[in-house]
């Protein structure tokens, strides 16, 4: 194993971040409010596609290495990897019934990531056309948890133990979109005492529980201390509460304090504030409802700490706003 102090990650403006793409241990430098591209293995950029909520131009989220990266191709991947790190970025076909698309996906990107000596899956996006439409008798994102799980499974990822921090939100593209940061070092999966792991959803929830953890705390080999939080929402035990933005913008920021707190136990930062949590990115699934968002954050957040809003559809029909990032030794807003 390398000595590598660990990702760092920030937002930063468009123009610096042109300036930083020859940079050579960029590791990736991701944009929202762009069309869906994720390259073509030789430049860190990766377009999510995602539509950005009232800043103009929306930021550029810039992860980097401790040392020199690669950019290249391996099979359906686009890697970025450097010292001990990697991100993996591909597009999937969006063909109707997305079980089979994502079981595919994930058992590729273990089989990556382990020929690139990083099988530790630490930290998942994806992005699914149509989240919430009906699929048989379930929905499009049951669907796609049941295909994860069938992978992760296989490939004897245990559900409390090895599991990565995630997020899935949907979108109105026509392809399904995942990147995911993986590394040779391990972390320790982190469970909200706030709600029910969501690997032990009743089945209500779907024939297969969906597969990610509430965060993973890592304590990297330089003593650097790092919360990958999950796509966190305003649900309590297994069930959402409240129906209006106002209230799960409070619960779901409820949630991220008993996330920072339990990461700590686990070998995360030492975070109390919300302002650990840097950059900060908030799914809203009706833009109508960004300003009493922003108006709830900016009362936990000191002036000026990183933010970024994004329209997308919530895992739950019912869930209208969902928060995530990184927490990370230092941060304080």
């Amino acid at each position: 194993m390398s000595d590598t102090p660990g990702a760092t990650v920030c937002f930063v403006s468009p123009e610096t971040a042109q300036q930083l793409a020859g940079e050579p241990d960029v590791l990736a430098l991701v944009r929202f409010g762009t069309q869906r591209d994720v390259g073509g293995g030789v430049s860190p950029w990766l377009d999510t596609g995602l539509e950005v909520l009232g800043e103009e131009p929306a930021p550029v989220q810039c992860w980097r290495a401790s040392g020199p990266v690669r950019h290249y191709r391996m099979g359906r991947f686009m890697v970025h990897s450097g010292h001990g790190l990697a991100m993996l970025a591909c597009e999937v076909e969006d063909q109707g019934d997305p079980a089979g698309a994502a079981e595919a996906v994930y058992r590729d990107l273990a089989q990556a990531a382990g020929h690139l000596g990083c099988p530790n899956l630490l930290r998942i996006w994806q992005y699914l056309p149509r989240i919430n439409e009906p699929l048989g008798d379930e929905d499009r994102y049951k669907a796609y948890c049941a295909g994860r799980r069938r992978a992760l499974s296989t490939l004897e990822r245990h559900q409390d133990k090895t599991l990565p921090a995630a997020c899935l939100l949907g979108d109105y593209s026509d392809s399904i979109l995942l990147y995911a940061l993986v590394s040779e070092h391990t972390g320790n999966q982190v469970e909200n005492p706030r709600q029910v792991s969501a690997f032990k959803y009743p089945p209500q929830y779907g024939r297969s529980s969906p597969s990610f953890s509430r965060a993973l705390a890592l304590r990297w080999p330089s003593g650097k201390r790092q919360l990958y939080i999950s796509g966190t929402a305003s649900v309590v035990g297994h069930a959402t509460l409240h129906d209006t933005i106002e209230a799960q913008t409070r619960e779901t920021l409820a949630n991220l304090k008993a996330l920072l707190a339990e990461g700590h136990e686990q070998g995360g930062p030492g975070a109390e504030t919300l302002a650990a949590i840097d950059p900060l990115k908030v799914y809203i699934r009706h833009p109508e409802d960004y300003p009493v968002v922003r108006r709830i954050l900016a009362e936990h957040l000191p002036g000026g700490h990183p933010v970024l809003y994004m329209k997308a559809d919530v895992c739950r029909a019912d869930l209208l706003v969902e928060i995530e990032g990184v927490a990370s030794d230092g941060n304080s807003g």
